[in-house]
């Protein structure tokens, strides 16, 4: 997530209930505005995390400290620079940004800001929330609180549907936005915000945004668990069925036949597995993508497709939309480092990236869902993370029970579609080795 404060509010004293005059930090998450804070709540934020983790509290950025006469107009901007600097640095961390305080905390700072910036001042106490599947099926939950939070509204909506306990951690809630033919992804959902707030406000920018239910997870092996309970078998086949609809021009004739084929006999689990082979499967794809063309330094139109631990640039001929010059794979595992740029003309992601051996370099992907392409990179590298750890783990374990026995755990190996890919892929030097990060 990409905390920031590009500006503030002046709240006179004719416009506060306590006759004082105050300045509101504008916080802004991936680009959107969340909430507005007084420097006294962020301060009582900052005193509450150091009581229960200060450990963590010890890596962040100072908070910058209370002034006893009135801020000039200089002094709020630094105010606000070294504000910014301290939450990029607390969301880093994520022991802190998963503990509950943390989430409480900006639920309800989103709450009152809402409640304060909202003309009737008005939020219904019960609600009805439609949740829609990747087939646009809709799930009604009746009468539930405007209140509630992400976890209480997927629970409701997992109850609904019949989804056990034990597949939980595969699915979430996510905002699209909803056209004629497709369901565009905006973002995850995230546990420190409230659903209908964030619906309300998404709908100021996207015609017809909604709440989805689909998978979370890109680990494509993860599909192997699902496929024999009933409940998530079907949600898989509908994630199958939108990612085969999102990259049709790009697959050939004959898989498509066979899938409808498939699909018309109710073969759910057949189509499934064969919906795995499409080149796209388990893909977030970007179309109005522009990339800094490494071999000719211009800026060349592409489809980004995410997936797979792997940012992939299709580039796009402008004359025939559907037809792809060639392309680039950028695997996460040799990115360093990224960030999210924001200009008044421009939204973009720079990453520094492991070329070859010793050398790195600076791409930049220009996307308005640049922060999208930022929360994936993330879950990608969360994933990654707790899948050596995991791995790690087991070594540990089976060593114990056997101490002679030698156990090596390594890196995944690569199907021959990778390594295709990546003898095929302009960006690397023929032999220059293929270290990861």
């Amino acid at each position: 997530m990409y905390f920031a404060i590009p500006d503030t509010t002046e709240i006179s004293a004719k416009q506060s209930s306590n006759q004082h005059a105050y300045t509101l930090y504008n916080i802004h998450v991936n680009g959107v505005h969340h909430c507005s804070l007084r420097y006294s709540q962020l301060h009582s934020f900052h005193t509450e995390l150091q009581r229960f983790l200060p450990n963590f509290m010890i890596q962040s950025q100072p908070f910058p400290p209370k002034k006893f006469f009135s801020l000039s107009s200089r002094d709020i901007e630094e105010r606000r620079i070294l504000l910014e600097r301290y939450l990029q640095s607390v969301v880093q961390q994520k022991s802190l940004i998963s503990s509950t305080y943390f989430n409480d905390f900006f639920f309800n700072a989103q709450h009152e800001t809402y409640l304060n910036a909202s003309i009737d001042k008005f939020m219904p106490d019960r609600t009805n929330f439609i949740i829609y599947l990747l087939d646009r099926h809709e799930i009604i939950l009746e009468n539930l609180s405007s209140h509630d939070t992400l976890t209480k509204l997927f629970e409701a909506c997992a109850e609904k549907i019949q989804l056990d306990l034990e597949y939980f951690s595969y699915f979430s809630l996510f905002l699209y936005a909803s056209d004629q033919n497709h369901l565009n992804l905006i973002r995850p959902l995230f546990s420190f915000e409230c659903p209908y707030i964030s619906l309300k406000q998404a709908e100021k920018f996207h015609a017809n945004c909604c709440i989805v239910l689909k998978k979370s997870y890109w680990n494509v092996t993860y599909d192997l668990k699902l496929l024999d309970n009933p409940c998530t078998q079907n949600l898989l086949f509908l994630q199958c069925q939108y990612d085969i609809d999102q990259s049709q021009e790009f697959d050939s004739n004959d898989l498509h036949k066979q899938l409808i084929q498939l699909r018309d006999h109710q073969q759910w689990k057949e189509y499934i597995l064969l919906a795995r082979t499409s080149k796209f499967s388990g893909y977030i794809l970007l179309r109005e993508c522009t990339v800094n063309d490494l071999s000719t330094e211009e800026l060349s139109r592409c489809l980004l497709a995410i997936g797979n631990n792997d940012l992939i640039c299709y580039y796009v001929n402008d004359e025939h939309v559907h037809s792809i010059s060639k392309e680039i794979s950028f695997k996460v595992t040799r990115i360093r480092c990224w960030k999210v740029n924001w200009t008044k003309s421009d939204l973009s992601l720079t990453f520094e990236y492991l070329v070859r051996k010793n050398t790195l370099q600076w791409i930049t992907i220009h996307t308005e869902q640049a922060a999208l392409v930022s929360t994936c990179l993330q879950s990608m590298v969360d994933e990654i993370l707790k899948k050596r750890i995991d791995a790690n783990v087991l070594m540990v374990d089976a060593n114990k029970k056997n101490s002679q026995q030698k156990k090596t755990v390594g890196l995944t190996t690569r199907t021959k579609s990778d390594l295709d890919r990546l003898n095929n892929n302009e960006l690397f030097d023929r032999g220059a080795g293929d270290e990861d990060l």
